[in-house]
């Protein structure tokens, strides 16, 4: 809770306000939306979202949402507005990659070479995911000898982050795992600055809700049994001047988050997503409830000895049985059929103006998203730039964020690359120029040269790609597919367990970066420029 010197009538509102818990509940409501699955988000507003909320004014309007309302039986529509708006994002600001460009075109070699040993593209695309769909991530610089003998780039997703403030700047860094078979075991992985100044490295377990305590070897023991055998524990001292964790922050941080976690694209979609929702399955219903109904007189219904109705499918739900009298003199009470008329046109437009309204929200153009028909201008070549001009607005300032936090990425890269070597360690910034690659537009074409270029960089696999491209194909018909193009190729194809998408990849991974010696004339003129 926060604290305040001055009186404030009602302070514990403004505390309530500023709780980590809002955090949280975004943070899960968000990671349900993304995860496309109704019964995962329906889950999510019936069970969890309301053990967020001490208040049960809140509880009940949180569980009175549609998405909450579902029950089997009913029409259930979700258009996945969010996941849809993330993968456009990433599309939009990662799908081309980059290349570092400065005057010096040896150290461009020797960081180009980085970025592909690292994998820099593909994580730099995960990064965009969760900062778009979730608000934050961090990337994670670490050296482990018995699993590569480069520096380590892992991404940390904001569920196992915890950033700690202390007067506006981060007092520490916890990262947390959870045993993959027993949640109830954590790791903690705990960056701070000691009382020289320096930045420390330490292990703790979590077990039961508490830290374990370190004369508790009989514990530690039985905790560490759930982790990584090859991990080293012993707390390390190292000779940076900051922390080897790179936390992106968001330009859009907001009171709302505990610290100055990023708020992402999709913040307060769920609502117009839940509308939308709702409007599709009442269409539904209408088209249900407005089709042909046959009305017909019992008494026309020949029956059996038993009275049991002849002729008559007690399954077709459009034909109701009345108890009039039939009278030929009487049209009206023979078998009548009634059209019922639909107002499909309503609803219609008002699920494409939710549509647009929540595209606009993130500032996006809705040509981005691969959709067509909610803009004025048409489909010309000449109109396609004019149609993106909104996402590459967007783009622009987006990317100027990422060129600051890729260059800050690769300076501790190759700092930590000198730590390793027990070379001084220096400042590489100087060196370090991010250019990202030209946007293409989503058309066939475009959308095949840039899965193209993803699988090449890694940053996707050919049997992801080949279903991007084929729209409903499943994950059987990709493997066949891609077994065809194998075979097309001349390449081999296993039978039996291996799959051509086990063959896909198996590709070596943390290659050794050799120490060129352009990176040790870069050290050089990079310390004779301090």
């Amino acid at each position: 809770m926060s604290r305040y010197s001055f009186r404030l009538k009602n302070r514990e509102i403004l505390d309530n306000i500023r709780s980590p818990y809002i955090y949280e509940f975004n943070l899960a409501r968000n990671l349900a939306l993304l995860s496309n699955d109704p019964a995962v988000i329906r889950y999510f507003y019936q069970i969890d979202a309301p053990k967020f909320m001490k208040d049960q004014w809140l509880q009940m309007e949180i569980t009175d949402k549609f998405l909450a309302q579902y029950r089997p039986g009913q029409a259930f529509a979700y258009f996945g507005i969010c996941p849809m708006i993330v993968q456009a994002k990433v599309n939009l600001l990662a799908s081309t990659g980059f290349e570092c460009q400065s005057d010096d075109k040896e150290i461009d070699e020797v960081l180009n070479k980085v970025k592909d040993d690292a994998k820099l593209e593909q994580k730099f695309s995960e990064g965009v995911y969760w900062e778009s769909g979730i608000g934050d991530f961090a990337y994670r610089l670490s050296y482990n000898p018995k699993v590569s003998k480069e520096p380590i780039i892992t991404l940390i997703e904001p569920q196992h982050l915890e950033v700690n403030y202390s007067g506006g700047k981060v007092k520490s860094y916890v990262i947390k795992e959870v045993a993959s078979d027993d949640s109830q075991y954590e790791l903690h992985e705990i960056w701070y600055r000691n009382t020289d100044n320096k930045i420390v490295v330490e292990y703790k377990f979590y077990y039961d809700g508490k830290y374990v305590a370190p004369n508790d070897l009989s514990l530690i023991k039985e905790c560490a049994l759930h982790f990584d055998s090859s991990l080293d524990l012993t707390p390390k001292v190292l000779p940076f001047d900051d922390f080897m964790v790179i936390f992106k922050k968001n330009a859009n941080a907001n009171q709302l988050y505990h610290g100055e976690r990023g708020v992402p694209d999709i913040q307060g979609l769920d609502t117009i997503e839940d509308a939308l929702t709702e409007t599709a399955s009442d269409l539904i219903d209408a088209i249900r409830k407005g089709g042909v109904r046959e009305y017909v007189s019992d008494d026309l219904i020949p029956q059996d000895e038993k009275g049991n109705d002849l002729r008559l499918d007690h399954f077709n739900k459009t034909v109701i049985v009345t108890k009039s009298s039939a009278n030929p003199a009487n049209p009206q009470t023979l078998w009548n059929v009634v059209h019922g008329q639909i107002n499909w046109q309503a609803y219609t437009e008002t699920m494409q103006t939710l549509i647009s309204t929540a595209i606009n929200k993130a500032g996006l153009s809705p040509t981005t998203l691969g959709l067509t028909g909610l803009e004025s201008i048409n489909s010309s070549a000449e109109s396609q730039e004019a149609r993106e001009r909104t996402s590459l607005r967007r783009r622009e300032l987006d990317l100027k964020e990422w060129a600051l936090t890729l260059k800050e990425l690769l300076n501790k890269y190759l700092q930590m690359r000198d730590y390793i070597a027990g070379r001084s360690i220096l400042d590489y910034s100087d060196l370090i120029k991010i250019h990202f690659n030209d946007y293409v537009t989503p058309t066939v074409e475009n959308i095949t040269d840039v899965l193209a270029r993803q699988v090449q960089a890694g940053i996707k696999s050919q049997k992801h790609a080949i279903k991007d491209l084929n729209d409903g194909y499943e994950d059987e018909d990709a493997e066949n597919e891609l077994v065809d193009i194998m075979t097309e190729q001349g390449q081999p194809v296993l039978d039996g367990d291996q799959t051509a998408l086990d063959m896909e990849n198996n590709t070596p991974k943390n290659v050794k970066l050799e120490n060129s010696d352009s990176l040790q004339k870069a050290n050089s003129e990079n310390s004779d420029s301090k």
